[in-house]
């Protein structure tokens, strides 16, 4: 079976008027490691008119997807609008086809690598200091709303708790699905963050890296999934963590400056022997 691997698709209104279009390979299916669009409908939408009618569609939701919303009502909209269709969005699911099978969550954030300034302090003074800088420097807590109860004093705006919380729960479940791989099946784990706490990204040293990064290098080595497929890094990877080939295929916005790396036809054969 043939998997195209894409993210951070970033498709915006302008796209039709700049001629921006994204060149769709041919492929049996497609794992899409979220930022589709910067909110839930044009995100659904996209991939429904663009990719849907060419291949069936494995996605997780990156932050930019809830843009405008919160995760939990996200989740919902495109739940509802993909059920018995052949575009199937995961977060802390699994999806299956023949021996293929696919575990997703968007994994979100625990605040606490160490690749910044900060990374040698104590992780929970490094974890605070993390919450803080990116509270001020990141639009997600500015354009994503709480799914939480609100506690007094807070606004209705996402919290690092529900993050962290969220964090915890995908965590959780991609270990105990990995726990249960059979021999002979070949197993993606389709992730919106990157797995490991080092940076390729223009952040490297920065406190913010806490919310593009978790570290999950020792549960990949652990576990073993064939594949490990991310995004929300735009900087095209394909590298070998222990014994799994890690993937990541941002398109990334249609202002970035060249050089992220973006293959078009990145498309990989779903088999032992493509590691």
């Amino acid at each position: 079976m043939k998997a195209w691997i894409v993210s951070d698709i970033h498709s915006s209104p302008m796209d039709f008027f700049l001629t921006r279009r994204l060149d769709v390979p041919e492929a049996d299916i497609c794992l899409c490691a979220g930022d589709i669009a910067n909110n839930i409908e044009r995100s659904i939408d996209f991939l429904f008119a663009e990719i849907a009618p060419h291949m069936s569609v494995v996605v997780t939701l990156g932050n930019h997807d809830c843009y405008g919303s919160s995760i939990a009502r996200a989740l919902e909209y495109a739940r509802k609008w993909t059920a018995g269709t052949n575009v199937h969005v995961l977060e802390n699911e699994e999806f299956r086809k023949d021996d293929l099978r696919i575990i997703g969550a968007t994994l979100w954030t625990e605040f606490e690598i160490t690749a910044h300034d900060a990374g040698h302090l104590p992780v929970d003074v490094r974890r605070d200091l993390a919450i803080s800088e990116c509270r001020r420097a990141l639009v997600d807590f500015r354009e994503i709303y709480r799914s939480d109860e609100r506690r007094d004093g807070e606004g209705g705006y996402i919290s690092a708790r529900e993050m962290i919380s969220r964090h915890k729960d995908s965590r959780a479940y991609i270990e105990a699905a990995l726990r249960n791989r059979s021999r002979g099946q070949l197993w993606f784990s389709l992730i919106m963050r990157r797995p490991r706490g080092h940076l390729t990204h223009g952040l490297l040293g920065h406190i913010s890296n806490a919310a593009f990064a978790s570290d999950l290098s020792t549960m990949i080595q652990a576990k073993k999934p064939t594949f490990w497929i991310h995004g929300h890094v735009h900087c095209f990877q394909d590298y070998v963590e222990g014994e799994t080939r890690v993937l990541c295929n941002p398109r990334g916005y249609r202002n970035e400056r060249p050089g992220g790396g973006f293959q078009p036809g990145f498309v990989i054969e779903t088999s032992s022997s493509a590691r």
